[in-house]
């Protein structure tokens, strides 16, 4: 009993420390290649060819039919091979979609949906996570290991104290394993998925009196600001 006990507690304090070192890239990365400095001298680090990223992008027209404009909104994400995560609106003045497409149609899907209307803001950001991938790749191998030594163990174990002990921590481990694959298969699908927020809104209609005082505001405004 004593024995088991002392090779448990080193299998975890193993995996622990080891937790915390990173492993080698992954196959995702691709073949890597030493980075060349301007005097023609290897870089000490290796620079990976692929990065995993993550886009999102936040799109906000003025269209003059909402509901159509959703219609047509859905319709061309469908096209793109993507779906709609998120719908509300209120009405005919305004909608907000939350839709996904795969990310090699997203600068496409980006263009369509901006011929829908008058773009009025647009942003589009990319999350790098590779480093994140790889932190969580490297634990969970070294959790696996330590799944299959605890199993060898419990195969081996006579003792009922033995046993319940090499149990508990076994539940343990998978329950990290568990975490981490989900956590992974989150990344791959934020990867795989762009996200575009879109926001629809209704044009507004000048009446005589609204287009007269706009263009009184548009004069007093050139008084003070040219450009």
């Amino acid at each position: 009993m004593k024995k088991l006990l002392k090779v448990m507690t080193v299998l975890v304090c193993m995996s622990v420390v080891a937790g915390g070192c990173r492993m080698a890239a992954p196959k995702f990365m691709g073949s890597a290649s030493y980075g060349v400095s301007p005097k023609g001298k290897e870089t000490a680090a290796l620079i990976p060819v692929d990065r995993m990223l993550i886009w999102k992008a936040q799109l906000s027209l003025d269209v003059w039919n909402v509901s159509n404009s959703v219609s047509q909104a859905v319709e061309i994400i469908r096209k793109n091979g993507g779906y709609v995560e998120q719908k509300s609106d209120r009405g005919e003045e305004s909608s907000y979609l939350v839709v996904r497409v795969p990310v090699k149609t997203f600068n496409s899907a980006i263009g369509s949906l901006e011929s829908l209307g008058r773009v009025s803001s647009r942003s589009v950001e990319a999350e790098d996570v590779t480093e994140q991938y790889v932190d969580i790749q490297a634990r969970l191998k070294n959790r696996i290991a330590l799944r299959d030594r605890l199993k060898q163990l419990l195969e081996k174990a006579k003792d009922v104290k033995d046993i319940l002990s090499i149990e508990t921590e076994l539940n343990r481990v998978q329950s990290d394993i568990d975490s981490m694959e989900g956590r992974i298969k989150i990344l791959k699908d934020q990867v795989d998925f762009a996200t575009i927020s879109l926001h629809l809104s209704r044009r507004e209609i000048l009446g005589p009196v609204g287009y007269a005082l706009k263009g009184l505001w548009w004069g007093i405004e050139k008084l003070f600001v040219i450009r």
